[in-house]
């Protein structure tokens, strides 16, 4: 898909952080080069709202075959249960047209936890992805073993979660990074009761694994964590209370969240508390979880929850759009949708689509 060239006149425009009615822009292969607040009704008008590629920074590529395999609203020992035995069995060709499908609704960038190697095959022309090894394990007898197993795949690492580690992974998460730690944080009940108090369905769970399974000093690790790398993501945050967010967004300048709530949804009929993360514009980014969680990689149905769930547009994009950029190249693309209403209103029948060049 040949990215747009040419001078336009968006009804409205997402550009930095804000957004401009009817300006007059001109784009070569995709890359604004000028843009005028007054247009003057010379350029190709295109209707409803222009906004540049958008960056899902939260996926699992390697699950994009269970789509529809799970029930929703099991929990997360179920999920766990049935997704274990099939992780990184998706195919090439299956990654790829989950990726083109999320490509032609505006979603260009990915960032996918990975456990085993992503074939070049499976990523269409013109996507970008960015792989992080994930490490996870909570036998120390074989912790080695799997944090080999991690670095061989030649991604930035990752930890999985702090519930799932033995000590030797935990400090491996320590490591120096170039990209930022990508890591799941209070996503569900199960962990929650865990970490904070030691007890819950986790504790019969981990004992699968371990003798005496405990649960880690989750503060001094998240600390630990975040010292050497660019940035920390808390993925999910489904149930973190505000006020321990509130304090960590504080503390620490360089810590985001990644919101997943249709994934969230899916699993445990919950969402991210999406009032505190409103106003803390600039500090979180979306994700859609794995194909086995959400309906598409595409990024286009969480904005649309957004939205309706009373998030502005200036807020939901510049999660989508300005702050990954931080940290990725995003492929010179532009996303239309319409139609919209009024001051922005979405409609049934509003869509999100990339508009090709010629």
């Amino acid at each position: 898909m040949k990215p747009l060239s040419g001078r336009f006149e968006p009804e409205w425009l997402y550009w930095e952080g804000r957004l401009w009615h009817r300006p007059l822009i001109e784009l070569t292969e995709g890359r604004l080069v000028s843009l005028n607040p007054l247009g003057d009704g010379s350029a190709t008008f295109i209707e409803g709202l222009l906004s540049p590629a958008w960056v899902n920074a939260h996926t699992h590529l390697e699950l994009s075959h269970l789509k529809g395999r799970f029930p929703p609203g099991r929990g997360m020992i179920a999920f766990l249960e049935g997704m274990g035995p099939h992780r990184g069995r998706a195919s090439p060709a299956q990654i790829r047209q989950a990726l083109q499908e999320a490509s032609r609704e505006g979603t260009w960038a990915f960032v996918s936890h990975q456990n085993s190697p992503l074939s070049p095959e499976a990523i269409p022309e013109g996507v970008v992805v960015q792989p992080l090894a994930e490490f996870f394990g909570l036998s120390c007898r074989q912790a080695r073993k799997r944090l080999r197993a991690a670095i061989r795949l030649g991604y930035p690492l990752t930890p999985h979660s702090l519930y799932s580690l033995a000590r030797p992974l935990l400090r491996a998460g320590s490591r120096p990074s170039g990209f930022p730690r990508s890591v799941h944080f209070l996503e569900s009940l199960e962990e929650r009761l865990w970490l904070w108090e030691g007890k819950g369905p986790f504790r019969g769970f981990f004992r699968r694994f371990v003798r005496v399974p405990a649960p880690p000093r989750w503060a001094y690790w998240l600390r630990r964590w975040y010292r050497k790398a660019p940035a920390l993501w808390l993925v999910h945050t489904t149930e973190a209370p505000e006020t321990l967010l509130e304090a960590l967004l504080r503390r620490y300048s360089r810590m985001y969240g990644v919101l997943c709530p249709l994934a969230n949804l899916y699993l445990f009929r919950r969402r991210p508390p999406l009032a505190l993360w409103a106003r803390w514009p600039g500090r979180f980014l979306l994700g859609t979880d794995s194909l086995a969680n959400a309906p598409s990689l595409s990024l286009w149905p969480v904005i649309r929850y957004l939205v309706q769930a009373g998030f502005s547009w200036e807020l939901v994009l510049q999660a989508a759009v300005d702050t990954p950029r931080t940290w990725m190249r995003v492929p010179p693309h532009w996303v239309q949708v319409k139609p919209l209403g009024r001051v922005l209103a979405l409609q049934p029948a509003t869509q999100a689509r990339t508009l090709a060049g010629e």
